[in-house]
Order: structure tokens, then C-alpha cells, then sequence
């Protein structure tokens, strides 16, 4: 906790910053640890790879074979030999020119001075330096002296094969060895000196320690002001919703950043968020403004004909008429009252996305059960009310009241506007899709109007003089796609308006289902 406390201490830039310089210089120091040893195994491989061709180039170009047919044991044969033999000291002479031939070629090839030739090896591996083809000893990358012989001769000997390691030199330095077996019980022994490796990877750690603290102090003057600028716009995004927080976003807006980044985003995202919240509360304003305008009317309304009702009551001689009138008068606004609280309701509702029901629903039957609730009072407007429901049982995916509501809604605009002695018709139809359509002969929607006429509180001009509050066909679209479907207004092709809810469609359910449904 107190380590969290401290760490936290240093701010944003801060952390920013040490977490940069710590990675990198973390990174830095586990390459370099990981790098230099690997790189100097490599080189030791590489120079013992390169022995092992130079051999394998002078047994091509026959320099070791052409040793191998050099009788070294004729080369030095001792001073009594060559006084008291004379052909002997002849062919002695003729052999080492010939083993200066090919120590000539062979030195070249192999790339190095200390080559030797070892014979005479007893069973236990020891042998005799017949001679050395290169440098002498305390030469560089001779090999080790002092009465030993070079390593691995044994093991060639023994095992007539060839063998390839690494060893130290007579001078303390390491050396890349090789012990080749010839013919005649003789082993080539050659040593090649390795040194430039530890400075060749002394140079590489120089280098790496040079690169590392250029990186590390690129990284700081870099880490810094990145971490600066990215703090200061975080800090400029707290400053301005603390400001949006206290004046209720009404005259602050965010900073506009056009960055393509992710503080970028973000301050972008705050800005759509705060316009889509001044929308939300530009018409929430509205909305409370609209009804509280409607509410005002028919409670004044309502208010000034009980007034008028009561002292009627208290007057001498009661108009029993003019009571009545006033009575009737106020049970309309009361009616008002009760659909623009319900029509409210289902607004609130729909804005909470409360959650629908989704079941097949006979559209015909619902029509019917829906036109049979305004039969008295199309009769008291003198219009008649039609169904056109088909043959065949019309099955729709949709919630069985929502539905119900938008039909309801649809019958009682068309009965508002409709004339007397007209008809109202509700077909219902199968194809493609499930549709109702709800058909009138009233004046129908002037042209400038059909798109607001689906807005909240929004109502056109025709209302066949009936008051209204705008807010039945918002709901009743609403409310249609929220079931998957749609409300429209079909274009006009006779005088009057053609409503039509579209659904998705469905299969009729099993006598099981309806059962369960209905609870039995």
C-alpha cells in the first residue's frame, strides 16, 4: 500500500515517464545479457566451422595426402647416419624438400603458422614432434609446450579420426585446435589462434553500452513532453467537465481535439455525448413545456366549469339544463385529462424500453375486438365502421396489447376527422407481409405535414375540430418498432388517410399452445 502511495505521488507524467525509462532500460540490459554470450558462442563455433573447411579444402586440393607420402622418418635422421651413408643422407634431403613443399601449401590453406607433425606414437598416445611446420613456440597461437604435446593427438591416434576443440596456447591465449590423423601412425596437429573473439565482443558490449544509454536518454527527452502533452489534454477534458458539472453544460463545451489517437476519441466522444444530452434536455424541456400547456387548458377548463357548476348548486333557482350542459362539458375535459395521462404513460414507458411481449396474434380477431369498442361512438358520429379481415386467419409476431393500442389509436383519429355518413374501413391483409390498414375519407394529410405528423406533440392542421395532444401516432410508431414492425402513412391515391402497421410475420400456434396461453 505504501509503495501504491509513492508511485501514485509522482502523477500521471511522472509514471508515464519511469514506466518508459524503466522498460526500456529492463529491456536493454536483458538483450544484453541474452545477446553477448550467444554472440560469442557463435564466433568460437564459426572459427571451428572455418578450421574444419580449410581441412576440408586441403584434403580436396590432396596437400594432406601429399603428406602422408612423405617418409618423415627419413627426414632427420641423426648425424652418424647421414657421415657413414651417403644415399641415406640423399634421400633425407630429398624428403624434406618435399615436406617444405607441401608445409608451404599447407600453411596457406589452413590459414595459420602453428602447424606441427607428430609421430612415433606409443600405445599410451605420446609421441614425438617430428616437425613443426609453422611457428616456433611463444608464437601466437602456438601450441602449449613445456614438455606436453597439443590436444587430442591421443584420441586421433587411437580412434583414427579426425577431432576438432578449443584449448589455450603456450602465449595464454585461446585457440581453436584440430588433431588430423594420417597414415604411418602420424597426426597433423594444428592450432589457430581465436583472440580477436573477446575483442570483437568487447567491441559489440562497448557498443551496446554506448547504444543503450542514447537510448535511454532518447527515451527521457522524449517520454517527457509526449507525457506532458498527454496529461495537460486529459487535464484540459477534467477542467472542462468539472465546468460542464457546475453550470449544467449550458454554455461550457469540451475542447476539441482532432488528435487520431485515444485521448482524441475520447474528448470526441464527450463532445457527441454532451450534444446528444443538451438534445435530451432541449426536448425534455419541451416535452414538460407541451404538456404542461396541454394539462393547463382542460384543468382551466375544467376548473371554470365547476365553478360555474357550483354556483348554479347555490343559486335560488337551479338550471337544471345549464347544469347538465356544464356537467357533460367537464366529463369531456376529464376524458381529455385521462387519454393525455395515458398517452403520457405509454411515452414514459417507451422511453424506459420496458420490455415488450412477442407471440402470434390474429389480426383479424383483433380488429374486430378493437372496432367493437368504438361502435357507440362512431353510431353517435354517424359513421360506420368496416372490417375487411379475408377468408383465411391473418398471423402476426407482436405484442397483443401494443398492437391492440396502435389500432385503437388509428380508429379514433380516422372517427375524429371522418365525415358523417362516411366509413372507416380496417383491412387486414396476408401478403406479402401482415398488415392492417386503417382507411379513412377525410381530408387526409397536406403534403408539408406527413413527416411531423409522427413527431411528439406535433398535429396537422385537419383535426375535423377535435382537440388533440400530438401524441398518438409518436406513440403508436414507436410502439410498432418496437415489435419489428412499421407505421406509415400510405401515399395518397383517394381523399381521405390510409394508415398501415406492418408486422413480421408468423405461423399460427398449436392447439397445445393456445392451451397454455389461455391457461388450461
Amino acid at each position: 500500500m505504501l509503495l501504491r502511495l509513492r508511485w501514485g505521488a509522482f502523477g500521471l507524467r511522472g509514471r508515464i515517464v519511469g514506466a518508459v525509462v524503466v522498460t526500456t532500460f529492463v529491456t536493454l540490459v536483458v538483450a544484453a545479457l541474452v545477446l553477448l554470450p550467444q554472440l560469442e558462442d557463435a564466433l568460437r563455433k564459426a572459427s571451428k566451422t572455418t578450421l574444419q573447411d580449410d581441412v576440408a579444402a586441403a584434403i580436396k586440393y590432396n596437400d594432406l595426402t601429399r603428406l602422408e607420402d612423405v617418409n618423415y622418418g627419413l627426414v632427420n635422421p641423426s648425424l652418424e647416419d647421414q657421415k657413414f651413408d651417403l644415399p641415406l643422407a640423399k634421400k633425407a634431403l630429398a624428403q624434406a624438400r618435399s615436406l617444405d613443399t607441401v608445409v608451404n601449401s599447407l600453411v596457406g590453406r589452413l590459414g595459420t603458422q602453428s602447424v606441427s607433425l607428430i609421430g612415433y606414437i606409443d600405445a599410451q598416445g605420446q609421441g614425438q614432434v617430428i616437425q613443426v611446420l609453422g611457428a616456433t613456440s611463444g608464437a601466437a597461437g602456438a601450441p602449449p609446450t613445456g614438455g606436453g604435446q597439443p590436444p587430442d593427438v591421443a584420441k586421433a591416434f587411437e580412434h583414427n579420426k579426425d577431432y576438432y576443440g578449443f584449448s589455450t596456447g603456450s602465449d595464454g591465449k585461446e585457440v581453436v585446435t584440430a588433431a588430423i590423423w594420417l597414415k604411418d601412425d602420424a597426426v597433423l596437429a594444428v592450432s589457430k589462434s581465436i583472440d580477436e573473439i573477446p575483442l570483437a565482443v568487447k567491441a559489440v558490449r562497448r557498443a551496446f553500452e554506448i547504444a543503450a544509454f542514447v537510448a535511454i536518454l532518447l527515451t527521457i527527452l522524449i517520454a517527457i513532453p509526449l507525457a506532458g502533452t498527454l496529461v495537460s489534454r486529459l487535464r484540459r477534458l477534467r477542467q472542462a467537465a468539472l465546468h460542464i458539472a457546475i453550470d449544467g453544460g449550458g454554455r461550457t463545451n469540451f475542447p476539441v481535439d482532432r488528435a487520431r489517437d485515444e485521448v482524441g476519441d475520447l474528448a470526441r466522444s464527450f463532445s457527441i455525448m454532451q450534444r446528444r444530452l443538451r438534445q435530451q434536455e432541449e426536448a425534455r424541456r419541451a416535452f414538460v413545456a407541451t404538456a404542461s400547456h396541454e394539462l393547463r387548458t382542460p384543468l382551466a377548463s375544467l376548473e371554470g366549469m365547476l365553478e360555474l357548476l357550483a354556483d348554479d348548486l347555490q343559486a335560488d333557482h337551479l338550471d337544471l339544463d345549464d347544469a347538465a350542459s356544464l356537467l357533460d362539458r367537464a366529463r369531456v375535459q376529464s376524458r381529455r385529462l385521462g387519454r393525455l395521462a395515458a398517452d403520457l404513460l405509454d411515452l414514459s414507458r417507451l422511453d424506459a424500453e420496458v420490455g415488450l411481449r412477442s407471440e402470434p396474434v390474429e389480426l383479424g380477431e383483433l380488429g374486430r375486438a378493437v372496432l367493437a369498442e368504438f361502435d357507440l361512438a362512431a353510431r353517435g358520429r354517424g359513421v360506420k365502421l368496416l372490417l375487411h379481415d379475408g377468408s383465411l386467419p391473418v398471423w402476426a409476431l407482436a405484442d397483443p396489447g401494443s398492437a391492440a393500442r396502435i389500432l385503437r389509436i388509428l380508429v379514433d383519429n380516422a372517427l375524429r376527422i371522418a365525415p358523417r355518413g362516411s366509413e372507416v374501413k380496417v383491412a387486414v391483409d396476408a401478403s406479402p407481409v401482415p398488415t392492417v390498414s386503417v382507411i379513412d375519407s377525410g381530408p387526409g394529410v397536406a403534403p408539408e405535414e406527413r413527416a411531423l405528423i409522427f413527431d411528439r406533440f406535433k398535429r396537422g392542421r385537419e383535426t375535423g375540430g377535435e382537440a388533440g395532444f400530438g401524441l398518438g401516432l409518436a406513440i403508436g410508431r414507436e410502439l410498432a418498432q418496437r415489435m419489428g414492425g412499421s407505421l406509415v402513412l400510405a401515399d395518397p391515391g383517394a381523399p381521405g388517410a390510409t394508415f398501415t402497421l406492418t408486422l413480421t410475420p408468423t405461423q399460427a400456434p398449436s392447439p397445445d399452445q393456445i392451451a397454455s396461453a389461455s391457461g388450461v
